[in-house]
């Protein structure tokens, strides 16, 4: 039965910039945008949402979470974290291949995931597959994976997975060629394992050096630099699509800029922890702000202000990277869990931000929506407010404030570095393939429609 829905009085966001238009949804799909109503519309309640006084933007597409599902729900799960991401208006997410256990870097942990989400989440999502140092050499495994997964992900340093081991500089090498020959895009998380090795080994030794301080030296930006720029290096010399995941300063954005004017094809995403928080932040409040790489210091987060203006940012993703609570109140900083919570308050904490910096928001919301689709291979279906699309919308009030606490958290443990921080604007409905999923008044959906892409 075909099911029709309208979306009216909003302020819609399309590629020619905000539109007073309504939106006709048609079985899942974007079916029109109408300037004008030549004909009086055949219209119930039941088939009209009303956007007054709301922007209407595309659903957000997170391209960077970990649920840790199957294996270790107790941190988080498909369940809890769709929860929050739609809570937050995203309405897709890429589920990295590590922290759920076994990790997923060979096909049959990529078959048992996928038949054991189905029907888990509110939103809809696509699978991360894993290169490290002990698949490598399994080709065959590896092209029976390409198929089933969004792209591919490697770490140059070590994990924190005992399952998803690095890859050496010469793996990197090997992981370049197989994401080549597969047609996908090799994310990497870039920052040399020697150098930190090294300098964890030198500050640990320091009797009386605040901990915090050194576990920020001992993952300085120059780990950054040498990991990114070897990386460039190798993907220009094999012409492989790389995409390199939260970049924490300016001057690695400023080197993959370069990289992407000589012709390399690279993107770079950052989160909203580098665009928000800083080292001060990071060494007042302890674990719970504990990422890698670390918090920088505030010009570094400026710079990285700048990069945007200039578009020289590609993507946000959050890194949503929960664990319980007692993994963030460990007896030194060098063992408590390196990983922040915050899938929810992305899109709260950058169109706050960009707001109060006098951003424009069409220079924010591609962001988190048409540039992740067109990187990812999903723009024919995920990213824009456009005839044919899938009818994934978020309707968003600049007038209406949000609370983070702990009541609010729609994730699966309740703690986070937002809580208590209040954001200038709300998400009032999010919609799913022209299913509201989410709506501040009455709640979550208690069915959930999230398919795998």
């Amino acid at each position: 039965m075909t099911t029709e829905l309208w979306v009216k009085n909003g302020l819609v966001f399309t590629d020619a910039g905000f539109q007073e238009i309504s939106i006709k949804i048609k079985d899942e799909q974007i079916d029109s945008l109408v300037k004008d109503e030549a004909e009086p519309l055949k219209e119930t309640n039941k088939n009209v949402i009303d956007a007054s006084g709301c922007l209407v933007v595309p659903g957000f597409i997170d391209a960077h979470v970990h649920y840790n599902d199957p294996g270790r729900t107790d941190w988080e799960g498909m369940e809890t974290g769709s929860r929050a991401a739609a809570m937050g208006g995203t309405t897709t997410i890429f589920d990295m291949p590590l922290n759920c256990s076994p990790a997923i870097i060979n096909y049959q942990n990529l078959l048992e995931k996928k038949n054991y989400l189905t029907s888990l989440s509110y939103v809809d999502y696509a699978l991360w597959g894993g290169l490290t140092g002990t698949n490598l050499e399994s080709p065959t495994e590896l092209a029976q994976m390409s198929d089933g997964i969004i792209a591919w992900k490697a770490f140059m340093s070590e994990s924190g997975i005992k399952d998803f081991t690095l890859v050496s500089p010469e793996g990197v090498k090997q992981a370049m060629q197989v994401a080549k020959e597969h047609n996908k895009i090799l994310a990497l998380h870039a920052e040399w394992e020697e150098e930190i090795v090294r300098l964890t080994t030198s500050y640990k030794q320091r009797p009386g050096v605040n901990e915090r301080k050194a576990f920020s030296l001992s993952r300085p930006i120059s780990a950054e630099e040498k990991a990114v720029n070897y990386a460039l290096d190798l993907a220009a010399k094999y012409g492989t699509a790389i995409h390199f995941v939260h970049i924490s300063s300016a001057k690695v954005v400023a080197q993959i800029e370069l990289a992407k004017k000589s012709g390399v094809n690279v993107t770079l995403e950052t989160c909203p922890h580098y665009l928000i928080f800083d080292e001060d932040d990071f060494l007042q409040q302890g674990a719970i702000l504990k990422c890698a790489p670390p918090l920088r210091v505030r010009d570094e987060v400026e710079g990285l202000w700048e990069c945007l203006s200039k578009g020289m940012i590609d993507t946000i993703g959050s890194d949503h990277s929960p664990c319980l609570y007692a993994m963030k109140t460990t007896d030194t900083i060098w063992n408590s869990w390196g990983g922040i919570q915050g899938v929810q308050f992305t899109w709260l904490a950058m169109l706050d931000e960009a707001l109060k910096r006098k951003i424009k928001l069409k220079h924010i919301l591609p962001l988190g929506t048409s540039r992740v689709a067109e990187r990812f291979g999903i723009a024919d279906r995920k990213g824009r407010i456009r005839p044919g699309l899938d009818a994934d919308l978020v309707l968003i009030r600049l007038d209406e404030k949000t609370l983070a606490d702990k009541k609010s958290f729609g994730f699966r443990n309740k703690f986070s570095p937002y809580e208590n921080r209040e954001f200038l604007v709300k998400i009032k409905k999010t919609i799913l393939r022209g299913k509201v999923i989410y709506d501040d008044q009455t709640g979550m959906t208690k069915e959930k429609f999230g398919l795998c892409l």
